[in-house]
Order: structure tokens, then sequence, then C-alpha cells
């Protein structure tokens, strides 16, 4: 992932239409927030799936999942 300044300034230079350029802004900054939640979400899964494990759980499959919010 680039960084989101980078992107940003890009969006920026390359957009004149000031309309344009904040919807463009707000689906980026949305999608980037939406990646953050997801590895926070990996995060926060991480330590339950190795305490399962300890349990003699075993996880099978970590399905690909889509984050929908605003």
């Amino acid at each position: 992932m680039k960084p989101i300044i980078t992107e940003m300034h890009q969006i920026m230079k390359e957009t004149p239409d000031v309309l344009v350029m904040e919807e463009k802004l707000q689906q980026l900054m949305y999608s980037w927030f939406s990646d953050l939640v997801g590895e926070a979400l990996t995060l926060l899964d991480d330590p339950v799936s190795e305490a399962k494990k300890d349990e003699g759980w075993d996880v099978e499959t970590r399905d690909a999942r889509t984050i929908q919010f605003l």
C-alpha cells in the first residue's frame, strides 16, 4: 500500500474538478480506513487463534472477508 499522503497528493494534482477530487479522496479514505480496520481485526483474531490452538483446536481456513461500512 502506497503512503496515503502520496496518493492524496497525486489525486489533488491530477484532478482539476473540485467535486470529482473530493469524491476520489473520499473513496481513497474509505478504502484506506477499511484496510486499517481489517488489519486491526486480524490483530484481534491472532491471539484468539493461538489460545484455541493451545486448547487443541485447529484453524482450518482463514477465508478472506469484505468489510462494508461508511
